[in-house]
């Protein structure tokens, strides 16, 4: 009898250390499929909006080039929801100052005229349009219309990666689109913005090829096209393939390397452009949630404070790795949510317009007699953090079952034993 209950003993402290080791095992798992809430991924995009935006002096910019990538973190944060809106009016005051009647904006070019110029119009006017602002009528001035009769001296050799980094195409086909009925020639402004896009496309169909193929340019540049992707081929075969490109550079932890030819090891910057592209070109072949939660789990800083770590220099570098991850997660929450491409600023200039056009009402002076039903609630200020994945587990509390069955068994083992 002595002997049995030995065994039953060994047996359970055996189950209590297999417990043990099966936790550590499940909270170390890196590839994680589990789809997160829209609402967590919101939270995670405004934790890193904000490090971004109190990480940069928004009151001067020494070229076009510093304006253009302060811009789409500016962009990104008001996507994400995050209230920016004092570093948004310190932006905004410094484009005023720096603005001429005719819309010159009076900044030095970087090393690429054609390139961080254009993008300094096309980044503010989607800063102005996602923020409610009339782009047409900014402090009395008509940038769309000074944006117009610059885009309207390209060709598509300008365009091309033969002039003008391809990075920045999807901005500029953004605005064209967008204000469409106010731009000059603006079909054939399109047609040529469509022409130099596929004409940055390798022959073998690999994508973007910008000094080679790699994950990051099709994750970047395909994704402002969404809107052609249903309608246009030509367009469609484009993204496919690169599709088919990009899709073999995801690693086995959910993580994405640079290029097919260069696929480990995975990156931050990487992870966050093929986040970017699957999330917006939905592929039966790649989950979007494994590399969303890839990128949660290996790339940010430990600090907990938004950052991204620059997976090159094992650096917090906000200036190169957090903005790509960032770009990555705020294409991935509009799709979660079933909203369109956060670069498509289509609607955003229509409401302006609707609002702009819409006929003034008389202020009712009668009492309302009706209670608001409206639950009150408060406002996210952004600064939230959400748990790590795997706080939570469930496996922790089979160990503390285990743990107390094993006591139990070890003081009944106990007591019988000294009769």
């Amino acid at each position: 009898m002595k002997q049995l209950k030995r065994k039953i003993f060994a047996f359970l402290v055996a189950a209590c250390l297999i417990c043990m080791n099966i936790v550590p095992a499940f909270a170390d798992t890196t590839t994680d499929a589990t789809a997160p809430a829209a609402a967590d991924v919101r939270q995670e995009a405004q934790l890193t909006a904000s490090y971004l935006m109190n990480s940069i002096d928004f009151s001067t910019y020494a070229d076009t080039g510093v304006f253009y990538g302060v811009s789409r973190d500016l962009f990104l944060a008001i996507r994400s929801g995050y209230d920016c809106s004092n570093q948004l009016a310190a932006y905004l005051e410094f484009v005023k100052n720096n603005i001429s009647e005719d819309g010159t904006l009076n900044i030095n070019n970087g090393y690429n005229a054609k390139n961080y110029y254009i993008s300094s119009y096309t980044y503010l006017i989607m800063i102005l349009s996602a923020s409610g602002i009339d782009a047409t009528d900014f402090n009395g001035i008509n940038v769309v219309s000074k944006f117009d009769k610059i885009i309207n001296t390209f060709s598509v050799d300008d365009l091309s990666n033969n002039s003008m980094n391809i990075y920045h195409i999807g901005s500029v086909y953004s605005v064209v689109n967008a204000y469409r009925d106010t731009i000059s020639n603006s079909d054939k402004v399109l047609a040529d913005i469509k022409s130099a896009l596929l004409a940055a496309c390798t022959a073998d169909g690999n994508g973007i090829d910008n000094w080679g193929n790699s994950t990051d340019s099709n994750g970047f540049v395909f994704p402002f096209f969404a809107s052609l992707y249903d309608t246009d081929s030509d367009v469609k075969k484009a993204v496919d393939s690169a599709a088919d490109y990009s899709k073999q550079t995801i690693l086995t932890d959910g993580t994405s390397g640079y290029s097919v030819q260069y696929p480990t090891p995975g990156n931050t910057n990487s992870s966050g452009m093929n986040l970017a592209f699957f999330a917006q070109y939905n592929n039966p072949d790649v989950n979007t949630a494994v590399l969303y939660n890839s990128i949660v789990n290996k790339f940010k800083s430990a600090s907990g404070n938004g950052a991204y770590i620059n997976t090159y220099t094992g650096q917090e570098d906000f200036k190169s790795a957090t903005p790509d991850a960032l770009q990555g997660i705020i294409t991935y929450l509009y799709a979660l949510e079933g909203k369109t491409n956060p670069f498509d600023i289509t609607a955003d200039v229509k409401a302006i317009a609707d609002a702009k056009n819409a006929p003034v009402e008389e202020p009712s002076t009668e009492p309302s007699t009706e209670p608001s039903t409206e639950p009150a609630t408060e406002p996210s200020t952004g600064n939230e953090v959400s748990p790590a994945t795997g706080d939570v587990n469930v496996y922790m509390y089979l160990l503390l079952v285990a743990c107390a069955a094993t006591f139990a068994c070890v003081t009944v083992y106990n007591k019988k034993s000294a009769r």
